[in-house]
């Protein structure tokens, strides 16, 4: 049995000494009890600023009608049977348990029935205005009265006194005015919340806003990290850091395993794009069929290869982009002749304004291919008309091109430039390519510090704006 006994013991101590409060719970609970204290010496001050003051009410019931019979049979035996003041009042008969003050005019004429021992402050009753018998409460006794008696033709007013056994410090915060409990409950609490919150909230904000950074592909985004504090916050924090390398480096190596796998395949794509033309120059008629099939997938490819290494390069920053100052009209004058020929092919109108008369410090070639990609894209899912507009501001220019197509879905609106991503409508090769387009698009445009956004046009369609710094 001991042994069990002793066992049972071990164990309870052992788990005792596994659990350590974390960092968050001592937080919370310092804070608690800071706020307690806090309120309990902020009460303390006030009572000490505060001069000695009295309570005062009504005096009601039983109480009002003993002392009113006492108040009679004092002028009874004194004025009647002509006893002396002080041995009536400090007679058994009326001083049983009870403390009776005669308050005169002339605080020196008045008479207490007990030795003041406890070095009351009765002073005070004197100040009484009031002709109504009323419960006194000051923070070392309580009076009940006054009570108007004439004794040897003197006048009196009879209270009796009971002495607080509470501390004096306690009655003092008691009698604070209600307001002022209030400020010394309410002040600390705010402010150590506040404190308290910040102190908890802010990383976590840090935390929010760099998750944030990471999910608009900020890949090098991470929390910076306070040195003086260790708790579950700076933990996660760790934690959500060594998770944010771990998936920089994911994604890094899955683009760059792209790129190089895109680069590698361009020299046997090369070859046999060559071999190709030489068989071509020694094939009958039938072969000719299968050679130019294969030269127009070998095109295909290469086309597939130069987007994955366009956008590999826009990615990791490694496009050079030779800045130089640009006409936008002229810019744009190349792209709406080839979209203004596309849409008449396709029996479709292309409305476009004239472009602004500014000049843009930009890679003229790369942006001119980005515009021209969303607006072909805009022409080719159309259903009768595309419409081209802009809008001139002090430090941007803005195209906006809306169409009248079907539309996409909420869920594939935000994936549109997703690379490789493509719409259910444009599954097959003819009509949807391979998904790379609109990313090129959006990393060129912001290469330039711009922005690329979709949204739905009314009734259908989409609605596309380009936003350019000038």
């Amino acid at each position: 049995m001991s042994f069990w006994h002793n066992d049972l013991i071990k164990n309870n101590i052992v788990s005792w000494a596994k659990f350590k409060p974390s960092g968050l719970f001592l937080q919370a609970f310092l804070a608690f009890w800071l706020t307690i204290i806090s309120i309990l010496l902020l009460l303390v001050a006030l009572s000490q600023l505060q001069p000695e003051q009295l309570e005062t009410k009504p005096l009601k019931g039983k109480l009002r009608d003993t002392i009113s019979h006492l108040t009679h049979n004092i002028e009874r035996l004194v004025n009647v049977k002509q006893k002396p003041i002080n041995k009536v009042i400090a007679h058994p008969r009326f001083n049983q348990h009870k403390w009776l003050y005669l308050a005169h005019e002339n605080i020196e004429q008045s008479i207490s029935s007990e030795v003041n021992k406890y070095n009351l402050d009765l002073s005070l009753l004197h100040f009484q205005t009031s002709d109504q018998p009323l419960f006194i409460a000051t923070e070392r006794y309580f009076a009940y009265g006054p009570f108007p008696i004439k004794l040897n033709n003197e006048h009196y007013l009879l209270y009796q006194i009971k002495p607080v056994r509470e501390p004096a410090l306690m009655m003092r915060i008691k009698m604070l005015p209600f307001w002022l409990k209030a400020v010394a409950v309410i002040l600390p609490s705010i402010l150590l919340s506040v404190l308290f919150s910040r102190r908890l909230v802010a990383p976590l904000n840090s935390l929010g806003g760099t998750a944030k950074s990471l999910a608009r592909g900020q890949l090098n985004a991470r929390v910076n990290i306070p040195k003086h504090r260790h708790d579950e916050i700076t933990t996660l924090m760790h934690d959500f850091n060594h998770m944010a390398d771990k998936l920089e480096q994911s994604v890094l190596t899955h683009k760059q395993l792209l790129a190089d796998v895109s680069h590698e395949l361009r020299s046997p794509l090369t070859r046999l794009t060559l071999a190709n033309a030489l068989a071509q120059d020694h094939a009958n008629a039938a072969q000719l069929t299968y050679l130019a099939r294969i030269e127009k997938e070998a095109h295909c490819l290469d086309k597939m290869l130069s987007d994955i290494l366009t956008l590999s390069r826009l990615e990791y920053g490694q496009e050079s982009l030779h800045l130089q100052q640009v006409s936008f009209a002229t810019l744009l004058d190349n792209v709406l002749l080839d979209a203004q020929f596309e849409a008449e092919q396709t029996g479709k109108t292309l409305i476009a304004n004239a472009p602004p008369m500014i000049s843009l410090q930009c890679n003229g070639e790369l942006l001119s291919s980005a515009i021209e990609n969303v607006l072909r894209n805009a022409i080719k899912y159309a259903q009768t008309q595309v419409e081209l507009s802009f809008h001139l501001s002090k430090n941007e220019v803005v195209l906006r091109i809306c169409d009248d197509g079907e539309g996409v879905s909420d869920s594939a609106l935000a994936q549109l430039c997703r690379p490789f991503y493509r719409t259910s409508q444009s599954r097959n090769r003819d009509s949807g390519g391979i998904g790379l387009g609109l990313a090129i698009a959006k990393r060129a445009i912001f290469a330039h510090h711009g922005s690329l956004a979709f949204k739905h046009n009314q009734p259908q369609g989409l609605v596309v704006t380009i936003t350019l710094p000038i």
